[in-house]
């Protein structure tokens, strides 16, 4: 698939010159910053987005687009582009090997792009420590669902019936969590993999190809299909997460399944990284004052009145937000887990 590409640039957005004083402030703070440091390198930034276009993390990558040209120096035009494959492995590892180290080429992803390796996908040639942690827009919550007409209607049903399921690639949460419920759970699902990414797999589930899906982000059901939601058109089964969605409070979550403390633990080490759900990074070794700008334009982008409505209008969901510090010692902790538990994790993916 080509990839698509989209600009963005603050003359597209600003109505006039001054409408955000507070973002200007935030800008010339970060200017100071790059000041300090290395120069600006470019007047373009690239946005890569590790999942094809029309699903979740394309619908966030293009907001945080839409309004990164206002919190950084010198405001440079903005450009999205997709980079499918392997629910971002590939986009991940061209990060870390290919993109300039200069805060020009900037990612977002899911968490598991954290865990990958870590767990032995294959094909993930990257040390997740090495990247550079912008920041997570939110704490996603996954959930295992079915087509209304499908034979499953309950969590006992997903136990214990056959579901056809559909998933992308190897560390996309569909294809996770399908492993996660069969190979600990018991659970009959017949997983059909390498649709191209969330957005291929859901259309797959509209028309009938599969009959639901093992692990779907809450927020993208929302943003994506919110009349399937209300029209009862799909079952909520299990929630993949460690809490529960406040709008899913009587939905039970895949903690709740566990029989030890051992698969507890596990669970958790799985888990975590969905707490990082829409979770933005640089390739490794950026200067200090890069880091800076582009973490200072994080921080603040979330308390700006226009990202916020702009959040609103677009149906997208900002919860549990994480500052590029907070996921940076998030997976430093990750890989100091025991060793078993990461083994464990690893036999459940796989790896």
């Amino acid at each position: 698939m080509k990839p698509t590409v989209e600009r963005y640039s603050r003359r597209t957005f600003l109505k006039a010159a001054g409408a955000f004083p507070l973002a200007s402030s935030f800008a010339a703070s970060a200017t100071h910053a790059l000041a300090q440091g290395a120069e600006d390198p470019t007047r373009n930034i690239t946005i890569l987005v590790s999942h094809a276009p029309g699903g979740g993390y394309d619908a966030y990558a293009r907001l945080y687009a839409r309004h990164l040209s206002r919190f950084l120096p010198g405001n440079p035009n903005v450009t999205v582009r997709n980079m499918p494959g392997a629910a971002g492995v590939v986009m991940a590892n061209s990060l870390a090997s290919q993109s300039p180290r200069n805060g020009s080429v900037i990612a977002l992803g899911p968490g598991s792009l954290a865990t990958a390796a870590l767990f032995g996908s294959q094909g993930a040639r990257y040390d997740a420590r090495d990247f550079t942690w912008i920041g997570s827009l939110n704490n996603d919550v996954s959930v295992a669902v079915s087509r209304a007409d499908s034979p499953v209607s309950t969590l006992d049903d997903l136990l214990n019936k056959e579901l056809v399921v559909g998933g992308a690639g190897a560390s996309d949460n569909s294809v996770i969590h399908a492993a996660i419920l069969t190979k600990l759970f018991g659970a009959k699902l017949r997983l059909v993999a390498g649709y191209n990414g969330s957005g291929d797999t859901v259309l797959a589930l509209d028309r009938g190809e599969v009959q639901g899906i093992a692990g779907w982000n809450y927020s993208s059901i929302t943003t994506m299909r919110p009349d399937w939601i209300r029209d009862h058109k799909i079952h909520i089964l299990l929630q993949l997460s460690l809490s529960k969605h406040p709008e899913l409070p009587n939905v039970p979550t895949i903690l709740e399944l566990a029989k030890t403390d051992e698969q507890r633990e596990t669970l958790r080490l799985l888990f975590a990284q969905s707490t990082m759900g829409r979770v933005l990074f640089a390739p490794p070794g950026l200067p200090k004052a890069q880091v800076e700008a582009h973490r200072s334009a994080f921080d603040h982008m979330l308390k700006d009145r226009e990202f916020l409505a702009d959040v609103e209008r677009s149906r997208l969901e900002i919860s549990g937000p994480m500052s590029g510090v907070e996921v940076d010692a998030l997976v430093a902790d990750l890989y100091r887990s025991n060793a078993d538990r990461i083994k464990d994790a690893a036999g459940l993916l796989g790896g």
